[in-house]
């Protein structure tokens, strides 16, 4: 609530400091307000947890990625050609550890289900930890945020 009360008032000093059209003022404005209604914070405790609407269309949008083979279902080839592709190749035995994170039924598939609630728990795993680093868009210290873009909420 705190961030999205601040959203107009940041809007209205940056469109003096930048110079701003009343357009680009209201643009921004509703950029800033999609962003920050979609991201809502870490979870402190992630189990039992579920994805917020907008971060759940993000996450299948993920996971139709990595679902090649467009079955519903990720298998153990389609995760360890993600991480390849990503650049962080996975031995057999990381490859198998980390589908059996996803496969927690032992199936051989992971479904959509499993890879939210997988997504959900995992943030101690190797694989998780290496993905959502892929994945993330960054600012994680102030520098950071310092060189993240020209003028705008949103980089």
């Amino acid at each position: 609530e705190a961030a999205l009360s601040a959203v107009e008032r940041v809007a209205n000093i940056m469109a003096v400091e930048l110079g701003w059209s009343e357009d680009a003022k209201a643009e921004q404005i509703i950029v800033a307000r999609k962003y920050v209604e979609s991201y809502a914070g870490r979870i402190p405790k992630k189990v039992g947890a579920s994805l917020r609407e907008a971060t759940y269309e993000d996450l299948k949008d993920i996971f139709e990625a990595i679902d090649r083979d467009c079955n519903g279902f990720l298998d153990r080839t389609e995760l360890g050609e993600l991480a390849e592709s990503l650049g962080f190749p996975l031995s057999d035995e990381e490859l198998d550890e980390a589908f059996a994170e996803m496969d927690t039924n032992m199936n051989g598939r992971v479904s959509l289900q499993s890879f939210e609630a997988w997504w959900n728990r995992a943030g101690d795993s190797t694989f998780h930890r290496r993905l959502s680093s892929e994945l993330s868009l960054g600012g994680t210290n102030a520098e950071d945020i310092r060189t993240m873009g020209g003028g705008v909420f949103l980089g």
